[in-house]
């Protein structure tokens, strides 16, 4: 015997399904025209670049510079010798 009923359905998770999936949507919101559906997509994915590259300037203004100094400054503190 089977472990799942024979009509419920296995529902694919793949990535290549989830991209497919995200396709249709696209193309369905669009109402089918491709270049519209590329434009929206291209302008998306600009939009996703100029915040990725905002956040990552607020991130390196939001540390206090005297508390990294030495933790991941490469050279900031001498190197310990190791005892033998």
């Amino acid at each position: 015997m089977s472990a799942q009923p024979a009509e419920q359905q296995v529902e694919d998770t793949s990535i290549d399904a989830e991209i497919t999936s995200l396709i249709e949507d696209l193309l369905e919101e669009h109402e089918g025209f491709e270049r519209a559906a590329f434009r929206g997509l291209a302008r998306s994915y600009l939009v996703l670049l100029s915040e990725s590259s905002r956040l990552a300037l607020d991130a390196d203004r939001s540390c206090s510079r005297g508390f990294l100094r030495g933790l991941f400054s490469e050279g900031a503190r001498p190197e310990r010798e190791q005892e033998p």
